[in-house]
């Protein structure tokens, strides 16, 4: 991660107090003890072996090394005992199953897209979901620093509905999901013929069994012609779940000669190799084969497409186990609850590549009457014993190399949060044999109107929904909050009058869901795009009921994150959409400056209006003798994933308002991600600006206020002054870039746990107060305090805002503008920086750098 978070990774905590979460066990919805849980379970589980009956444990795909063991230990104990494997709107076991049949190995690789000159991702969100995209952000930005390398990697995105990553690319090709196999295998051919790879033929014969695809050849040209260039460091990716299309991006791979250089099978720890896939479960429950099944940390009834069918089969079932945080869909249907730890109450670890190995530790003592997922299995495997324990042992024997003392291994490994360990890679040698295999698999493309599924940003594939700070976060493409949306392509929207917030429904077979439309551009014009992650009714009070559940409408498809034969009907009704952003075109003004790669390497300034022109002022001026704070933020770099608004939010106590207020333009975010698009609305480019108080040095809030509740400080900084504002809301009105927000409720914690979240070092607002970005004053205090009681300067770096700390791309520097040395100086007098609204005289103290693309001598032309 390199110290970046995601979104969903900062609202974590928010979920470690949600008052929803379960108590403590139950048996058929009544509290237990634990001992009784254990009991009942284990008598079922040996009965049911006994008989020969079949025992199926669901558990994630990714779970860690130690969990994996007691895994191991529980098959151990019950011979008829099988792994089902799920994780929801994810493409891991399609990746592993294509390296499976294309390479030997049931593996998801490492994916280097630091190492990569040119990425061709096929509806791959690597910077929003995908896989790892924290960790993919940071790789990708660093692959794209201009200025410090001269030069930069170029993305092509090939995606039917804009994902985040699709808003970054240098170019966006329009592609249907039930085209994608046909463009990669079209991709394919064309990279046989510039290749001299052994299997070129037996490749290009294997791809030459699907038909055409409907992407302009002129396109297919341009990406292949661009990966045969990059040669090894060109890098495909796939997003879909389909183990044809995967295998194909795999070839395409080895085409080029990625595997090695961008695709690190070799980093890879094996997957599950004798799992069951919840299809095969479910056929397994309708003719009454298995008689147990145990869930460990996943929800199918909920997030599987067949989830209302899985709910039934499982009444039928001898014993039905869940062991999770929430009383959820699945565990409402289960027979036993064992409710478990959140994971900043648990031990755990963790192989993100082979030969690392993270630690992690608690942060709190558990809250409830609740243990860990894994924990619970070593009981009923008969093997009970405290998780630390059984963590620390496996450490002690797999881990340790044996120089030292294992005590002082262990505190280091616990207080570096990691431990690196000389790495085994597994041999893996190509074979195109498999790709035509997954091929011959592949079914028709089909015709007609088709449905994009995916997991949003925010709330994901459903598991934090109950999160409201994922919840009222803003979609980065649509900007709406609180549920989803049917998203329609502008040219069927014009052409059938579907404006924003008209009720449709949509129809696939049986299933249907009914939401107000959003007309969104770059949308496949025979395309509809919804996303997953909502419709619960059984996540807690701030989830249930909000937006519709759109798992099942894929039950009939070939993939769980697309449908086929769509039917769309429009209604009557409306019902107003909670979007934080409704206008989305630049029109022209200069708010975000752009360059093109080569017009930067001509020109450093390329893209700005040239330096501001000096301008008298009505104020003095400031003088600072000591320090003064400034920002940059780094459009260059900037995805707009969002992970720095709810770090924002997480530090600074700031409220959750809900839908109704959302919709009134009431949201509370101290900062925000403006999105603009610009160009044809069938496909246009897309610009994400951070925007936050900026802190002026002429500013106009201070200028109108009548109690002196918002002043400037000795270093910089614009205060706000909660006791003296009496809500006359003058600063708001006079704001340029409108990033002052009035506190209209009390905004009550009346539970005591929830409260527990809030942020001792900030003040929580009462109601008819103005808030804003403060910095992160409470850092900057806490960082001169301690630097005045080591008698020593502030370093530079050492004070970090929260929305600095949590970026995944590093696009937000901080520091002390007065301190020439200090990195924020440095970019303050960059070529690229500018101020937005120069123009006003208002002296922001917050600045941008350039934004720069690589479009390539296609779109220059």
């Amino acid at each position: 991660s390199r110290g970046g978070v995601c979104a969903r990774g900062q609202a974590s905590v928010l979920s470690l107090y949600d008052a929803d979460r379960a108590r403590g066990p139950s048996a058929a919805g009544k509290p237990v003890s634990w001992s009784e849980l254990d009991a009942a379970v284990v008598a079922k589980l040996g009965a049911t072996s006994a008989s020969g009956a079949a025992i199926r444990l669901v558990l994630p795909w990714v779970v860690g090394p130690s969990a994996e063991r007691a895994v191991a230990k529980f098959l151990a104990a019950y011979p008829t005992a099988r792994t089902v494997r799920f994780e929801p709107a994810s493409p891991r076991a399609a990746i592993a199953d294509a390296h499976r049949a294309t390479h030997g190995v049931r593996a998801v690789p490492a994916y280097r897209f630091d190492e990569a000159k040119v990425v061709a991702s096929f509806a791959a969100d690597f910077q929003g979901g995908w896989l790892s995209p924290v960790e993919h952000t940071r790789a990708h930005a660093l692959a794209r620093d201009a200025a410090a390398k001269r030069s930069m990697s170029r993305h092509f995105q090939l995606e039917a509905a804009f994902s985040l990553t699709g808003t970054n690319a240098d170019r966006r090709f329009l592609l249907a999901p039930s085209d994608e196999a046909a463009a990669l295998a079209a991709l394919v051919r064309k990279l046989s013929q510039r290749s001299t790879h052994p299997a070129r033929e037996q490749l290009a014969q294997a791809a030459r069994k699907l038909g055409p695809s409907e992407l302009p050849e002129a396109e297919l040209d341009e990406v292949a012609e661009a990966l045969h260039a990059a040669g090894p460091a060109g890098l495909v990716v796939a997003g879909s779940d389909r183990v044809a299309v995967q295998a194909l991006a795999n070839a395409a791979n080895e085409l080029v000669g990625a595997y090695g250089k961008t695709v690190r099978l070799d980093l890879a720890a094996p997957l599950d190799d004798k799992a069951l896939s919840m299809g095969e479960l479910l056929a397994e429950l309708r003719t009454g084969k298995v008689g147990a099944v145990v869930f460990a940390g996943v929800n199918p009834v909920y997030a599987h497409p067949r989830g209302e069918e899985l709910g039934a089969l499982l009444a039928k079932t001898g014993l039905s186990v869940a062991a999770s945080e929430w009383l959820d869909e699945t565990a409402a249907v289960a027979g036993f609850h064992a409710a478990a730890h959140d994971a900043l109450e648990d031990w755990g670890d963790a192989e993100p590549a082979r030969g690392l190995l993270g630690l992690r530790q608690p942060a709190v003592r558990p809250l409830f009457d609740t243990r860990g997922t894994f924990e619970s299995l070593l009981a009923w495997a008969g093997a009970k014993q405290p998780w630390y324990d059984f963590v620390r042992g496996r450490w002690s024997a797999e881990v340790f190399a044996g120089a030292g003392s294992f005590d002082a291994f262990w505190d280091a490994s616990v207080q570096r949060g990691l431990a690196e360990v000389r790495p085994q890679p597994s041999p893996a040698a190509f074979d195109a044999a498999g790709v035509a295999m997954a091929v011959a698999s592949l079914e028709p493309a089909g015709e007609g109107d088709e449905l994009v599924l995916f997991a949003p940003v925010g709330v994901g594939d459903g598991t934090l929904a109950n999160n409201g700070w994922l919840q009222e976060l803003p979609d980065p493409i649509t900007k709406a909050t609180w549920g989803n949306y049917v998203l329609v392509p502008p040219a069927r929207a014009a052409k059938e009058g579907i404006t924003d917030g008209q009720v449709v429904t949509v129809s696939v077979g049986d299933h249907t869901v009914t939401r107000p439309a959003l007309v969104q551009p770059g949308l496949h014009p025979r395309a509809l795009g919804l996303a997953l992650g909502n419709g619960r009714t059984h996540a807690g009070k701030v989830a249930n009921g909000i937006g519709a559940n759109a798992y099942a409408l894929a039950a009939k498809s070939p993939s769980g994150l697309f449908a086929r034969g769509v039917k769309l009907s429009v209604s009557g009704e409306r019902r107003e959409v909670a979007q934080t952003q409704t206008y989305a075109s630049l029109e022209g003004r200069p708010h975000v400056h752009e360059a093109t790669l080569d017009e930067f390497l001509v020109d450093p300034s390329a893209g700005a209006e040239g330096p501001a022109e000096t301008r008298r002022s009505m104020w003095s001026g400031h003088v600072y003798s000591g320090h003064r704070w400034g920002m940059v933020v780094n459009l260059a770099a900037c995805t707009g994933c969002s992970a720095c608004v709810v770090a924002c939010q997480a530090e600074n106590n700031i409220a959750v308002v809900g839908e109704d207020e959302v919709r009134r333009r009431r949201e509370m975010a101290w900062m925000r991600i403006d999105r603009y698009y610009a160009g044809p609305p069938e496909n246009p480019a897309v610009v994400h600006q951070p925007m936050m108080c900026q802190h002026c040095e002429n500013a106009p809030c201070e200028t109108v206020c009548p109690v002196l509740a918002t002043v400037h400080s000795s270093d910089g900084l614009n205060q706000q002054v909660y006791n003296r504002c009496v809500g006359t809301r003058y600063c708001a009105n006079n704001c340029p870039t409108k990033v002052r927000r009035f506190n209209w409720f009390e905004n009550e914690h009346p539970d005591a746990l929830e409260r527990m979240v809030l942020n001792p070092d900030v003040v929580v607002r009462s109601r008819g107060v103005m808030e804003k970005c403060s910095m992160c004053v409470q850092r900057i205090d806490e960082g001169k305090a301690l630097a005045r009681r080591e008698g020593r300067a502030i370093a530079d770096g050492e004070i970090r805002t929260a929305c600095q700390q949590s970026c995944p791309a590093a696009a937000i520097s901080f520091g002390d503008l007065n301190d020439a040395k200090s990195a924020v100086a440095k970019l303050a007098e960059d070529e690229r920086n500018y101020r937005v609204l120069d123009e006003l005289n208002v002296g922001p103290v917050v600045s941008y750098l350039t934004r720069i693309k690589n479009p390539g001598a296609k779109e220059r032309t």
